[in-house]
C-alpha cells in the first residue's frame, strides 16, 4: 500500500490585518488633504488677484527695473563736429578789384599780405586829404609869422609911448621949476601938464591894446591849430583805409575757404577768404532746446573720439534757437588727439549736475507715457499703479523723489495702454 504525502500551505500562518489597512488609507487621505489645502491656499490668492486685476499681460512683454539708492549724474548726450577754434574771415573794407597772393591750403604767417584791393577812390581821397593838410600847415605857419610881426609892432608902440611918456615927464618937471621962477606963463605950464597926461594915456592904451591883440592872436592861432590837428586825423584815417587795401593775415595758419576769384570786383564788407589755425580745435555741438536753460558756461564734458574719452569744458552757448536746437562750443581741457580734422563728427556727453544718495531707476518709456505722475509697482505677480514724484533726469537714469522705496520693482516700459488701469496681473 502506497503512502500518500501532502504539502502543507501557509494558510494557517496568515492573519487578517483589517485595522492596519484602515490606518494606511486614513494617512493617505490626510496627506492628500494637506496638499490640497496648500494648493488651495496658493491658488486662491492668485485666483483672487487674477479676478481683481483689470488686465493680464506677460512679463516677457514688459521691461522691469529695480529702484535703488545711489549717485545720479544728470547729463545729456549730444552730437557735434570738430572746428578750428581760431578761423577768422577777412572782409573787404572798401569796394574795388581784388588780387589774391595765396591760394587755398597755403600756409601764411602773421602779418603776411594775402590779398590786395585796388580802390582808386580811396587812394585819390587820401592824396586830396594830404594836400589839404599841407595847405593848412602852411597857413598855420604863415599865421604864426603874422602874429609875431603884429606883436613886434605892438611892442614898438609900447616902447615909443613909454619914451614919449618919459620925455613928457621930464618936460613937466622943468615946467614946475620954471613956473615957480615965473619963467613961463601959466598957459605954457598947463600945456606941459596936459602933454604928460596924454603920453601917460597913450602908454596905458598901447599896453592894453597889445594885450588884447595878443589874446586875439592866440585864439586865431589855436583855431588854426585845431584845423590842422583835425586834418591830421583825417589824413591818418584815410591812410588807415589805404593800408586796409592790403589785407594781412591776422594769425599764423593756413588759407581756408577762398570766397572770390582773382580780379573779381567786390563790394564793401564782402567776405574774401578765411585763415584757419590748425593747431587749436574746438567742438561745435547741437544741444536740444529743452536742455538749454540747464546748461551754463564751465560745465564739464566728456568727448568720445577714436574709441577714447577726452575731458572738455562748455565755453559758449548761442543765445538763439535754430530748428529746436542751440549751438554750443566745447574746448579740450587736456591734450587733444593728433590728426584732428575739420568737421570730423564726435559724440559728447555734458555733465549738468551730480546728486548723491538718491532713489533712482533705469530710465524708460514710462516717463513720457505716464507724464511722470505714476508708475506700476510689482508685488508678486501683480503690478499696482502708484503715484510718484520724479526728479532729475539723465540719459540712462531718473530720480524718484517720492512714491516708491529702494528695492521695489517697477515697470519702465511704455504704460500708455494702462493709463486707465489700476492693477495688472502678470503672467509667466
Amino acid at each position: 500500500m502506497t503512502e500518500q504525502y501532502t504539502i502543507r500551505d501557509t494558510a494557517a500562518q496568515d492573519v487578517k490585518l483589517e485595522q492596519a489597512t484602515n490606518s494606511r488609507s486614513k494617512l493617505i487621505w490626510g496627506v492628500g488633504a494637506v496638499f490640497l489645502l496648500m494648493f488651495m491656499s496658493w491658488m486662491v490668492p492668485s485666483l483672487m488677484r487674477l479676478l481683481n486685476s483689470e488686465r493680464t499681460i506677460s512679463r516677457q512683454q514688459l521691461q522691469i527695473a529695480t529702484v535703488e539708492l545711489g549717485n545720479l549724474q544728470r547729463d545729456i548726450a549730444v552730437q557735434g563736429k570738430v572746428i578750428a577754434a581760431v578761423s577768422p574771415t577777412l572782409f573787404a573794407h572798401s569796394s574795388g578789384t581784388v588780387s589774391l597772393h595765396f591760394k587755398a591750403g597755403d600756409e601764411v604767417q602773421l602779418g603776411d599780405i594775402i590779398a590786395t584791393i585796388a580802390s582808386p577812390e580811396i587812394e585819390s581821397e587820401h592824396q586830396q586829404q594830404k594836400t589839404l593838410l599841407e595847405e593848412l600847415d602852411l597857413e598855420f605857419r604863415r599865421q604864426e609869422i603874422i602874429i609875431k610881426t603884429e606883436l613886434l609892432a605892438n611892442q614898438q608902440k609900447i616902447e615909443l609911448a613909454e619914451v614919449d611918456y618919459v620925455l613928457a615927464t621930464k618936460n613937466k618937471v622943468r615946467a614946475d621949476i620954471n613956473i615957480k621962477n615965473k619963467v613961463i606963463s601959466q598957459v605954457e605950464y598947463e600945456q606941459k601938464q596936459a602933454e604928460l597926461e596924454k603920453m601917460q594915456l597913450q602908454q596905458k592904451h598901447a599896453i592894453e591894446n597889445a594885450k588884447l591883440q595878443k589874446e586875439n592872436f592866440e585864439f586865431e592861432l589855436q583855431a588854426k591849430s585845431f584845423q590842422l590837428d583835425r586834418q591830421k586825423h583825417v589824413v591818418k584815417e584815410s591812410q588807415r583805409k589805404v593800408n586796409q587795401l592790403n589785407m594781412r593775415s591776422p594769425i599764423t595758419g593756413t588759407i581756408g575757404n577762398v570766397l572770390v576769384r582773382e580780379k573779381d570786383a567786390v563790394a564793401k564788407n564782402a567776405a574774401i577768404l578765411t585763415v584757419v589755425d590748425l593747431t587749436q580745435f574746438e567742438l561745435e555741438v547741437n544741444i536740444p532746446e529743452t536742455f538749454a536753460d540747464d546748461l551754463g558756461v564751465g560745465l564739464a564734458a566728456s568727448i568720445f573720439l577714436d574709441n577714447s574719452t577726452f575731458a572738455g569744458e562748455l565755453t559758449a552757448i548761442a543765445p538763439e534757437v535754430t530748428n529746436g536746437q542751440v549751438i554750443g562750443r566745447i574746448k579740450f581741457t587736456q591734450q587733444p588727439p593728433n590728426r584732428l580734422r575739420q568737421n570730423q563728427r564726435v559724440s559728447v556727453r555734458v555733465l549738468i549736475e551730480s546728486r548723491n544718495n538718491v532713489l533712482k531707476v533705469q530710465r524708460g518709456s514710462f516717463v513720457e507715457t505716464s507724464g511722470g505722475n505714476y508708475v506700476f509697482v510689482i508685488e508678486d505677480d501683480i503690478a499696482i499703479k502708484r503715484q510718484v514724484q520724479l526728479g532729475a533726469r539723465s540719459i540712462s537714469e531718473i530720480e524718484i523723489i517720492s512714491g516708491v522705496s529702494a528695492g521695489e520693482e517697477i515697470i519702465i516700459s511704455s504704460v500708455e495702454q494702462f493709463a486707465d488701469i489700476q492693477q495688472i496681473y502678470l503672467s509667466k
